[in-house]
């Protein structure tokens, strides 16, 4: 636009000079208003043309870490010596508008308020504006959020200076969680005897689980004196407590193109990741050992503990995890997940979408080991189906009716039936049910593969 109107004003320029010609030709007085004109238009064009803008940006956030459905405050001052013409800034997230990952912040963050893009005149005098734009956060992730462009332009089309600067400012959106406070049920492993070695357990909780005889290398703290003292035999007896660990659980997350049905910021994928968190924020509450990984494999992956540091570990994987179109092939599974399983025998926990038999086909060859023709299982596999029917309904026909919830369609008992036996499977509607309901749903499922 900057281009034209420079065009546009030579072009004007150009009609005065010949007039002035005409009038020194002519001897008419009147037409040497013209000359006046141009040569103070000439004069003005020289005098700001060597004139470069000095423009500094201060940028600030807010906050750099929100949760997902919160507003950050994106705040900048400008300010600008020198220079004649027209200045256009963008602030995030419009300055990243020409690099590659624009599309995640398109999908990801929403300006509510305010513009990040932003065109003003410099006259002769200083320039200083302040800018504030309120953003929203659709989807969880981590984004740069330091980068500011400008670009001048002459107003006569001197010169034309673009330039940009990373204040290297970082905005991390958390996924939502749910904490599960009240009871849902004794989810506690019901084997008194753990399955793995006690170097791969924890060390003990204050979960009492019962009085019982004394064996060596038991702690001395946990000795009963007590209840050894009233013994009709007289035996030493100990307390036993439950371990931290005592069983481990995995969470498989499906990352195929069935996931991403809906929304960018609501979808099977992301709802799954809000489930994970919540469940397991319950789980090691209760002091179960939780891991987790992708299928197919993308490198991303919690090896197995539990405790708070672990919490955070999974939250930070799941912040980067993304649905993708191509992956690996369909057998493969990352040789750390072969290990942990066979080790460890954990409670395996698939969340999927199971929308077609296509999708059945992929999960066998996932958890089917063996020969062709036969389905070796890499044990009991809790499968969590997240339906996307109810996602993509209100999707299409939000804006012009409130959505009901559609439920569970009919078909897909059809292709549970063609799941390994040894799999179990719950269907769940993010629309049609919350969280809390559904963990309440999983826990006597979890108790069963324990």
């Amino acid at each position: 636009m900057v281009k034209e109107v420079a065009k546009s004003y030579f072009t004007l320029l150009a009609i005065p000079i010949v007039l002035s010609v005409l009038a020194f030709i002519g001897t008419a007085k009147e037409l040497l208003i013209p000359v006046i004109f141009s040569v103070l238009m000439v004069a003005l064009a020289l005098y700001t043309g060597g004139d470069e803008p000095q423009v500094s940006i201060e940028l600030a956030l807010s906050r750099d870490r929100v949760f997902v459905g919160d507003e950050v405050e994106v705040r900048a001052r400008v300010r600008v010596r020198g220079g004649f013409g027209l200045l256009s800034i963008a602030l995030p997230p419009a300055s990243y508008r020409d690099s590659g990952d624009y599309a995640r912040y398109a999908e990801s963050l929403e300006v509510t308020r305010g513009n990040s893009v932003h065109v003003v005149f410099k006259g002769f005098r200083d320039l200083e504006r302040e800018y504030v734009v309120r953003i929203k956060a659709l989807r969880r992730g981590k984004f740069e959020f330091g980068l500011v462009r400008y670009t001048y332009h002459h107003m006569f089309g001197m010169r034309v200076i673009e330039d940009s600067w990373d204040k290297g400012l970082r905005l991390t959106v958390l996924p939502r969680y749910r904490i599960i406070r009240r009871g849902v049920g004794r989810i506690k492993p019901s084997l008194v005897t753990p399955r793995v070695t006690p170097i791969r357990l924890g060390p003990h909780s204050t979960d009492f689980i019962e009085v019982r005889e004394y064996v060596p290398g038991d702690p001395f703290k946990f000795i009963n004196w007590k209840a050894s003292a009233r013994s009709p035999q007289g035996k030493l007896l100990s307390n036993e407590y439950e371990r931290e660990g005592l069983r481990t659980v995995v969470f498989l997350v499906d990352v195929s193109e069935n996931m991403r049905y809906g929304l960018p910021h609501e979808n099977p994928l992301e709802y799954s990741i809000y489930l994970i968190l919540s469940l397991a924020k319950a789980l090691i509450r209760y002091g179960y050992n939780v891991g987790l990984w992708t299928l197919p494999d993308t490198d991303i992956y919690v090896m197995p503990s539990s405790g708070q540091t672990q919490f955070y570990r999974l939250l930070n994987a799941l912040l980067i995890i993304e649905g993708i179109r191509e992956s690996e092939p369909e057998d493969y599974l990352n040789p750390g997940l072969l290990r942990i399983i066979a080790e460890t025998k954990p409670i395996l926990i698939l969340l999927t979408n199971i929308a077609d038999g296509q999708s059945v086909r992929r999960l066998r060859s996932y958890l089917c080991r063996g020969d062709e023709g036969r389905c070796r299982g890499l044990g009991r596999v809790l499968i969590i189906d997240v339906v996307h029917s109810s996602i993509t309904h209100r999707e299409l026909l939000g804006k012009y009716m409130e959505t009901p919830c559609l439920g569970i369609a009919p078909s897909r008992a059809r292709l549970y039936r063609a799941l390994p036996r040894w799999t179990q499977v719950v269907t769940w509607d993010p629309l049609c049910e919350g969280v809390g309901g559904l963990v309440a749903r999983l826990m006597p499922r979890i108790r069963w593969l324990s």
